[in-house]
């Protein structure tokens, strides 16, 4: 494990791989949360990310640790080097990339638990010992207190686990891979020019019911997880969660192993003009997001599009609009919080994991952006048109490709405002554009079409 610890203070070899220059990145360090409206940092930060570039081939990756960083960081640099360095030129349908996905994070996994051999091998050995000498929990503990220190300490170590989410283009087909709490969000427009959100992820934790079911099937009530750090029901690494189980309290019970490793992987799907930009999130922004919006999880995935629609117009760098949206979550989480606080409500939550948001820009107007300052005149309200230099939305090192449209911007028919927010009277304008609906009912009543006993004047 120490020599793990020590691999996480060297430099990793994806920091000298070329970076995706149509990628932002926002990150917030986790946060203890007092009543008094104060905060401070828990621990030090357990998200990983990649954004590199090689040949033709890009890679966007979040991982996020849990009881610890070692296995986020180890899988992330494996990872990397399985599929940028891999046989990638010997993929030539979409069956062999999403294995070669597959393959990678197996080995990933069989790494860890090769790793951990030394760990699990002590731990046994001490545990056998103390069972040898007949005690009680109580003897044990009075006259073995180091060694069950020890013992502690290593079932620590042997938790540490990460989900992870993956976004993968080759050869222009975006493929889709995660395991655990991470996230990823597609945004498109449709015919309509209407920005929708469709989750490409699946989240395996305690909310999924398909994951619940299988814990139940396994013997694992709802009971056995209140107040305890369940945090994904699938994951990278966290022995005790797999193989360990039966040295966990609340899975003891379990009939086999409740934590598995088997990830969702989607693809190819071909990058055209309609896609926007990606989504990748981490853990620790999907549960704030599920704090600041609970209930259904398309609440918080359109309330965050909205947001970074918004900044989109605001910012002049994708840097910006990442690291703005994940500023409006953070401070909206601690707001959250301290009105439970002042109305004296059941506190939900009290600290805020990491948060790290990953956009990859297809062809999302960017109006602001310093290459753009060049074009004299150019207009900057979010309905400019852009000429479209390729349907190819791999990347390059020019400008954002873009397609030449009129874009109404909207997340769950939510219009974004102009780029001057104000109207004549220095009044904030509306949110909500009504004016594409009132073109649809009259086109619909020249065509007779309008549907009977509804008024639309």
């Amino acid at each position: 494990m120490e020599s793990m610890q020590n691999n996480n203070r060297t430099k990793s070899w994806t920091d000298d791989l070329k970076v995706c220059n149509q990628t932002g990145v926002g990150e917030a360090i986790n946060q203890i949360y007092k009543n008094d409206g104060r905060r401070c940092e828990g621990y030090e930060s357990r998200d990983k990310k990649c954004l590199c570039i090689s040949d033709n081939t890009s890679l966007y990756a979040i991982l996020s640790g849990h009881n610890g960083v070692t296995v986020a960081e180890n899988a992330l640099q494996e990872i990397a080097a399985e599929l940028l360095l891999g046989p990638l030129n010997s993929c030539n349908t979409d069956e062999a990339v999403k294995d070669l996905i597959r393959q990678s994070l197996m080995s990933v996994e069989k790494s860890y638990f090769d790793s951990i051999n030394p760990h699990v091998a002590t731990k046994t050995a001490i545990q056998f010992h103390l069972s040898e000498d007949g005690m009680n929990q109580y003897e044990i503990s009075q006259q073995f207190e180091n060694v069950l220190q020890k013992l502690d300490s290593l079932n620590i170590a042997l938790s540490v686990g990460s989900s992870a989410v993956l976004g993968f283009i080759h050869q222009s087909q975006l493929y889709l891979c995660n395991i655990g709490n991470c996230r990823a969000l597609l945004c498109k427009t449709d015919e309509h020019d209407t920005l929708t959100v469709t989750q490409l992820s699946v989240d395996h934790n305690l909310l999924n019911a398909e994951e619940a079911a299988r814990l139940f099937r396994l013997g694992l009530m709802a009971q056995n997880f209140e107040g305890v750090p369940l945090y994904s029901t699938r994951c990278i690494g966290n022995y005790l969660g797999k193989a360990g189980y039966k040295d966990c309290n609340f899975l003891s019970s379990a009939s086999a192993e409740p934590v598995i490793f088997e990830p969702e992987i989607v693809g190819g799907i071909q990058i055209t003009p309609a896609c926007r930009f990606l989504v990748l999130m981490s853990s620790g922004l999907c549960r704030a997001l599920a704090d600041i919006f609970p209930g259904d999880v398309s609440t918080g995935n359109r309330e965050l599009v909205r947001m970074i629609s918004e900044e989109f117009q605001n910012q002049s760098t994708l840097g910006g609009v990442a690291q703005s949206v994940v500023h409006r979550i953070v401070q909206a989480h601690h707001d959250t919080y301290m009105q439970l606080v002042e109305e004296h409500k059941p506190l939900t939550f009290n600290s805020r994991d990491d948060v790290t948001l990953l956009i990859r820009n297809f062809n999302y107007s960017l109006p602001k952006a310093f290459v753009n300052r060049k074009n004299g005149n150019r207009s900057l309200n979010s309905t400019t048109s852009f000429s479209s230099t390729s349907s190819d939305a791999t990347p390059t090192d020019g400008n954002y490709s873009t397609i030449h449209t009129n874009i109404s911007v909207t997340s769950s028919n939510i219009s974004q405002p102009g780029g001057n927010p104000y109207d004549t009277n220095l009044r904030i304008r509306p949110h909500v554009d009504f004016s594409d609906f009132y073109k649809r009912v009259e086109e619909a009543r020249k065509c007779g079409t309008l549907p009977p006993n509804i008024e639309f004047d």
